[in-house]
């Protein structure tokens, strides 16, 4: 019997009605899912215990998802994917457009267009499944 790992999706977001939302859509779906409320604790996990793809909200407390990205994209150098959930995708656009492992998606996300952006950014990172 293999041993296959499963995914791991690290969700920050200082709503926690959506971080239970990611829980149960990405579990559901296989993946193993860690959540945090803010940027500093997300930094903290992701340190911890690296994800193979983040899903970040812009704006949350103690610094957002743009943060999050700085600190974690200067952590490993095969740059994780992640999906940013905004409900101003216009904020972060323009500063990862061109990036191939990020994509910016607008709140509230359609369950199955963040699980085919989920899929794909994983696809192309040779993390997937």
């Amino acid at each position: 019997m293999e041993n296959i790992k499963p995914v791991k999706i690290l969700a920050a977001d200082d709503d926690s009605s959506i971080l239970d939302y990611y829980v149960a859509l990405l579990s559901k779906a296989g993946y193993q899912v860690e959540t945090a409320v803010e940027a500093t604790a997300a930094i903290i996990l992701f340190k911890d215990s690296p994800a193979d793809l983040l899903i970040l909200d812009v704006a949350m407390p103690a610094g957002g998802g743009k943060q999050i990205f700085e600190v974690v994209s200067g952590l490993v150098e095969d740059r994780v994917p992640i999906v940013f959930v905004t409900g101003l995708p216009e904020k972060i656009a323009p500063r990862v457009s061109g990036i191939e492992n990020v994509r910016v998606m607008k709140k509230p996300v359609v369950s199955e267009e963040l699980l085919t952006v989920i899929a794909d950014l994983l696809s192309k990172s040779g993390r997937n499944k």
